[in-house]
């Protein structure tokens, strides 16, 4: 006879909760249900964001360890997007008495489960929940407890704080953002206006000295201009002048990938390529005798994957997905370091 399937779910923890996690998935096995749990499960020579991403992918749905650690880690936060992404459910496991900040967002419609008193009845839970989402026959053993009075009020008590810290910023941010956008749209009508003045004494002073026009043209070669812009080379400057754009990491004098192009004329993508960098920066300090491997890692990601995209959405997604893997890495590193 065909042993029944068991589902698997996907544990995002702080790497300060690694036991803990250990804990609830023994628990978990007793009532059918499996986890996957990082670093330990990524396979050896495995890239870490494909094993993660794959692992949420055929995951029932994505178990947080709830706690103060947790709502701030920036790689616990890529996992519940790519959660997100994936149309994969979350279920929050409270380890502490406090309510979300960071993460108020991706847990406002979540189902929460107190890990604080009665954790039998929160383990049944968590493995019923499970087998729901996988479709499959939960053991007797695992039939859901249900839930007392007192542990439903506290339930609707932290969903209704977590929807009110989710909701509370909107105003405040709605009202800054109108007032910068009003504020940025009066600066680039009044440059406009500006820039007008400017093209009209410049298309003057052509008449009057010719000779004196050329060498503003002269000095972009490298910029491809259409043909209507060469007809009025006094307002070249201010179109090819990156003074209004990000930074990138490198130097755009030297791109030379259709990639590096793309990051030199986004801000959103050269905003992506500081966040890579720094998350590359803070690997490499800690990266200690996998320094080299880690670097041949970054080489082979930026030529196999980031400069064989043909678009901007390819690079933001590839850069993304790499911050992801780093910041992965670099935690998983620090929790090797503690252990030992």
């Amino acid at each position: 006879m065909e042993e029944a399937k068991r589902p698997k779910l996907f544990v995002s923890h702080h790497s300060s909760k690694y036991d803990v996690a250990l804990h609830v998935e023994k628990a978990l096995a007793r009532h059918g249900v499996d986890c996957w749990i990082a670093p330990r499960d990524v396979g050896p020579g495995e890239a870490f964001d494909t094993a993660i991403m794959q692992a949420i992918r055929d995951s029932a749905g994505v178990l947080l360890l709830f706690c103060s650690q947790s709502d701030k880690s920036p790689h616990v936060k890529r996992e519940l997007i790519l959660a997100d992404s994936a149309h994969k459910a979350i279920i929050p496991l409270r380890l502490e008495e406090i309510v979300p900040d960071d993460l108020a967002y991706h847990l406002a419609s979540a189902q929460w489960i107190d890990w604080l008193e009665k954790r039998d009845d929160s383990i049944a839970r968590i493995a019923a929940k499970a087998h729901q989402l996988a479709g499959t026959s939960a053991p007797d053993r695992a039939a859901p407890a249900a839930a007392t009075p007192v542990a439903s009020a506290a339930a609707d008590n932290l969903h209704a704080a977590i929807l009110t810290q989710a909701s509370a910023p909107e105003p405040a941010a709605s009202s800054g953002g109108s007032a910068k956008t009003l504020m940025i749209g009066a600066l680039l009508a009044l440059v406009a206006v500006l820039g007008a003045m400017l093209f009209l004494r410049g298309g003057e002073e052509q008449k009057a000295e010719p000779a004196t026009t050329a060498a503003p043209v002269a000095a972009s070669p490298a910029t491809a201009t259409p043909a209507p812009v060469a007809a009025a080379p006094a307002a070249e400057p201010a179109e090819t002048a990156p003074t209004a754009k990000i930074p990138p990491s490198f130097s755009c004098k030297y791109a030379a990938t259709r990639a590096e192009k793309l990051i030199c004329g986004d801000d959103e993508l050269a905003a992506l390529d500081r966040e890579l960098n720094r998350a590359y920066k803070q690997l490499d300090r800690t990266a200690g005798p996998l320094r080299e491997q880690i670097a041949a890692e970054q080489r082979g990601w930026r030529i196999g994957q980031r400069d064989t995209c043909g678009d901007a959405a390819c690079v933001a997604d590839a850069m993304r997905q790499r911050i992801i893997v780093l910041d992965s890495q670099r935690a998983s590193l620090g929790s090797e370091e503690g252990q030992q």
